[in-house]
């Protein structure tokens, strides 16, 4: 296994895979983009060509290729192998059989692609599906589109597809746990399916495995009282709270466009799709998880919501956007005026229309001020109590605090009331939580003591300059490191004759590895010149040095006590000679005189 492992690693650049995932842009040395772990504004995910490792100094996640793979798609080190090997086209030789979880896993994924085949097959092909592909054809839904999607039609008789799985291979227990078939109330040993008599439409992960579906009730159904629509329920390959429908599509887009739509429902995803604008996933209602909300930011930072006009009176909506908000989501709408309910019905009905509504985007913000406006008189007193209820639970939430003033003040303004009686009213709804901003730092905090916080400091000091091995001999002259990582690793650079990233590693124990790495790709955020970079090595020497003598002074002190308790004046008075030796150390350091 290790084998390959290497194999792959030499015929893959982190670099590329990693871009393949989300862009990166060059900046000295290294690669950088905004994490993909953890909602940020300002790039601290860095990719080293050179170590051929990311590091997130953010959020701290770091690793080779193989990690990134697992963490960014939440698979085991088994999937992240197999994805790379045929990345790098290497045959991989199975040495270890699958877990019962892992083989259970694959066979429920395996099924419904089965499940979801069938389905497409009974409405593209089969007479029992012909009213239902008339409908999805009516509606707009060009034979391209049914194929892209795998749309599909259940039939009346569960029978059919239960036979048709079973010669596939699979048995009644594996058809139960995927949640789309259960056994009948009346014949306990006879299958029902949850889709019967409805399109269907396969839900995909981004990795394009089919995980569940969704079923429309037909407008020809015999029983109109059902739901209109289905999901599948929970299961172990399925969770509601991650997924988004078309994002295997869209993904690609969504990167190049530089934001993603948002739609409620499939519908409203595969019309504007098949029509050009391919840049949209579609979830149900107007509630977004943070699951979900994370998977965008993999591809971009700007949400734009095209759901139903009323969203903004939603709670769930609310939640919704100050969540992403949260996430430092730039939220903006797509706004369809009054002349057409969804985007379904606007790219069906006015192409043109829908296309310059995307050229004129609304922040969030402005549309919810926008919508109570339309909705209430701001002349009467109800009407504005309407357009505070309405407005003010969104502007108290607004992680910015710049942003939140301001509209604040527009408010303030559109109701011709004063900005200090319009902040006095929103004391009375809930504020979001505002966590102190992150500062972004040089060092990762690896150490637990202030000596060792300094002496990571220069050694990241060290590894910043042209020429570290160089530079480390003359630091060497002036100070000895005491953190036992620290001390190794700086007299492994001592030893070298020239510094090459590439090859430092090689010798170094495993538990090295991870401190040379945060240290190499903490030396690139220090944009240094020569003489600065020794002024600030000569300032974290004196501190270490002062760090070193005051512990020193208290141990002495201490000593002192102990000595004058035993009488004893010879060891006081040794030992007050080396406290006064000790203070004048410190204070020609403090002075920068040593």
């Amino acid at each position: 296994m290790e084998s390959e492992t290497e194999e792959i690693k030499k015929k893959l650049d982190i670099v590329e895979v990693i871009n393949h995932y989300l862009p990166l842009k060059k900046r000295g040395r290294h690669y950088l983009a905004n994490c993909p772990f953890h909602g940020e504004k300002t790039p601290s995910f860095t990719v080293s060509p050179e170590l051929q490792i990311f590091k997130c100094f953010g959020c701290g996640k770091a690793g080779d290729i193989f990690t990134f793979v697992q963490e960014f798609d939440h698979v085991d080190f088994k999937t992240a192998l197999e994805d790379l090997a045929k990345m790098a086209g290497v045959t991989l030789h199975r040495s270890q059989a699958l877990s019962a979880a892992e083989h259970r896993h694959k066979r429920l994924i395996d099924l419904n692609s089965q499940v979801a085949k069938f389905y497409h097959y009974i409405l593209t092909t089969h007479s029992l599906g012909k009213n239902a592909l008339d409908y999805v054809l009516k509606r707009g839904i060009t034979a391209d589109s049914v194929k892209l999607f795998k749309l599909g039609f259940s039939p009346q008789n569960p029978s059919l597809i239960v036979n048709y799985l079973h010669k596939q291979g699979f048995n009644d227990d594996e058809l139960i746990a995927t949640g789309t078939f259960g056994y009948s109330q009346y014949h306990q040993k006879q299958l029902f399916d949850r889709f019967t008599d409805r399109l269907v439409f396969p839900l995909a992960d981004y990795r394009d495995r089919v995980l569940g579906f969704s079923g429309r009730i037909l407008p020809t159904s015999k029983n109109q009282n059902l739901a209109k629509y289905i999901n599948s329920p929970e299961t172990d390959i399925y969770h509601k709270s991650q997924m988004l429908f078309g994002l295997n599509l869209a993904k690609e887009s969504v990167k190049k466009n530089k934001f993603v739509i948002v739609v409620e429902g499939e519908i409203d995803m595969i019309t504007p799709y098949q029509a050009g604008i391919t840049n949209l996933v579609a979830i149900k209602g107007t509630a977004f998880t943070a699951d979900q909300l994370q998977l965008l930011r993999r591809y971009t930072d700007t949400l734009v919501l095209g759901l139903d006009s009323d969203f903004a009176g939603s709670n769930a909506a609310r939640k919704s956007i100050e969540l992403a908000d949260s996430m430092e989501f730039d939220i903006k709408v797509l706004t369809l005026g009054d002349k057409y309910k969804d985007p379904d019905e606007a790219v069906r009905a006015d192409l043109p229309f829908f296309k310059d509504q995307l050229n004129h985007l609304l922040p969030v913000w402005d549309f919810i001020i926008n919508t109570a406006l339309k909705m209430y008189d701001t002349s009467s007193v109800k009407g504005k109590k309407d357009i505070l209820a309405l407005v003010l639970p969104f502007l108290t939430k607004i992680s910015n605090s710049v942003i939140r003033s301001d509209y604040l003040n527009k408010l303030a303004s559109e109701l011709g009331s004063t900005v200090e009686s319009i902040i006095e009213e929103s004391v009375k709804y809930p504020t979001v939580a505002r966590p102190t901003p992150a500062i972004p730092i040089v060092i990762v905090p690896l150490s637990s003591s202030k000596i060792e916080k300094w002496e990571e400091y220069l050694l990241t000091l060290i590894f910043s300059a042209k020429k570290p091995v160089l530079l480390g001999k003359k630091v060497a002259v002036k100070i000895e490191f005491t953190t036992p990582r620290f001390r190794s690793v700086f007299h492994h650079l001592k030893t070298r004759k020239i510094f090459r990233p590439q090859t430092f590693p090689n010798k170094l124990s495993p538990e090295l590895l991870s401190t040379f790495q945060n240290l190499y790709l903490s030396s690139t955020y220090l944009k240094l010149e020569s003489r600065q970079r020794l002024t600030e090595i000569q300032k974290t020497i004196n501190k270490i040095l002062s760090i070193g003598y005051k512990e020193k002074i208290v141990d002495i002190s201490s000593q002192i006590a102990k000595a004058q308790n035993l009488n004893d004046d010879q060891l006081v008075d040794k030992l007050l000679g080396e406290q006064k030796h000790l203070l004048s150390q410190l204070s020609q350091v403090e002075t920068g005189k040593l």
